[in-house]
């Protein structure tokens, strides 16, 4: 499918969809505790689905927010992840905490995303770990059984490693050292994954560089409520900042005490000169308009941001610089490259190597063209923001891959007042 989108100004109030990295996490944590939990507000993506059919797998099932776990059995050895990357480096680990072989399969980037991470610990273990068809290319066979023990671990790579282990681990059969070798990229997942094992009864303690977590422990069934994306608000908070409406744009369903890494971006916005701010008694975030200055921004924390900040660069005034960028090309598409083939259609002057970029602020965007999304839903969705400062209509190929994270994205778009109409 694609969508055109014509220039238009937003209005109104976002309910903003639920977490995508807490949907993950409550979702397995309750499907590790034998007995019933009760998870609202899961957001009804393609890659919580994955995640749910991986946990099928396991003899876990779902009736509307009830998540019931028996004991843990393996059901089905082949994992359809799709394009899920939380679903591949999450359920590895827990599956190999059984002896039987069990194959992974994925689909489009998922194939080829790394997770060599895995690789060299597990074979160091002499587990399975053996690519079917293509070195380091799903499908992928594994075999445990994990028992605990010592795993060191890089982690500048991807935190999904790391929050893996996590969960995998309480359920060993003895107690584990998660030792970082390098400093933790992405820290603020891993605090996600911690607050969800201590909200399910899993204990743990974080020693400088060492996480210790015992064996046979049990997670305990919670009744838990998944609250909204930061990663995605932040979208509808480059909008607001952006806009050309002159009332303000009102973001609900985010705590602005949160464990989400992502959270971040409202105070890039506001470094940038941006004016946002939360109200308490009405629980929500106000986005006025506002033109913003070029600052230096470090993606490696929060890669996820990196598409969407950049638009909102393009339109600062000066040259915003990106640091560690590394982690954006390993995304589901390149996404240092994508932008800067996104922004420069667009008329920007942007500059990038292996690691850095650097993006020259204008007044509006080229209109009249058509931008591929590059079947990234991060892409997609921050062609449509930028889509509001454009001088013309712009249309995104392959637009339906927001159905990823957020499947009503266009929906929400055009309830704020954005014009969009689909293109066969």
């Amino acid at each position: 499918m694609n969508v055109t989108i014509k220039p238009s100004k937003l209005n109104g109030v976002v309910n903003v969809v639920s977490s995508k990295s807490l949907s993950h996490r409550y979702v397995i944590a309750a499907g590790l505790a034998k007995g019933t939990s009760i998870v609202y507000n899961v957001l009804d993506s393609e890659d919580l689905s994955a995640t749910k059919k991986a946990l099928e797998g396991l003899n876990v099932s779902f009736e509307r927010e009830k998540v019931i776990a028996s004991e843990y059995k393996l059901i089905n050895n082949e994992v359809f992840c799709h394009e899920s990357g939380s679903t591949l480096r999450f359920m590895i680990p827990i599956y190999m905490l059984q002896k039987e072989k069990v194959v992974f399969h994925g689909d489009n980037r998922l194939i080829d995303r790394p997770i060599d991470v895995y690789e060299t610990l597990f074979r160091d273990k002499t587990l399975g770990f053996k690519y079917l068809e293509e070195p380091h290319f799903l499908p992928l066979e594994v075999q445990g059984k994990i028992e605990g023990g010592h795993f060191p671990i890089l982690g500048n790579i991807s935190s999904q490693f790391v929050s893996g282990l996590l969960f995998a681990l309480p359920l060993a059969k003895k107690d584990s050292d998660i030792e970082l070798l390098t400093p933790l990229s992405s820290k603020g997942y891993v605090d996600m994954t911690l607050d969800t094992l201590v909200k399910f009864g899993i204990e743990y303690t974080w020693e400088g560089n060492h996480i210790y977590i015992k064996g046979k422990q049990k997670y305990q069934p919670k009744v838990v409520t998944v609250e909204g994306d930061f990663s995605q608000a932040a979208f509808w908070m480059v909008a607001g900042t952006i806009n050309k409406h002159q009332l303000p744009l009102q973001l609900r369903n985010l705590d602005p005490d949160s464990k989400q890494g992502d959270k971040i971006v409202a105070d890039i916005i506001s470094k940038m000169g941006g004016y946002l701010y939360f109200q308490r008694d009405l629980k929500q975030y106000v986005v006025h308009p506002r033109q913003t200055k070029a600052v230096t921004i470090d993606v490696d924390p929060n890669p996820d941001l990196g598409p969407v900040l950049m638009v909102l660069a393009a339109l600062s005034d000066g040259e915003t610089h990106f640091i560690n960028c590394k982690r954006l090309k390993i995304k589901e598409s390149d996404r240092l490259q994508a932008m800067y083939e996104v922004l420069t259609k667009l008329g920007v002057e942007m500059r990038i190597t292996d690691d850095e970029a650097w993006i020259k602020g204008q007044k509006s965007f080229k209109g009249d063209l058509t931008i591929d999304s590059y079947n990234d839903h991060r892409i997609a969705m921050a062609i449509a923001i930028a889509s509001l400062r454009a001088d013309g209509d712009i249309t995104i190929t392959n637009s339906e891959c927001v159905a990823k994270s957020y499947p009503t994205f266009f929906e929400v778009f055009k309830s704020l007042g954005g014009h969009v109409s689909e293109v066969k």
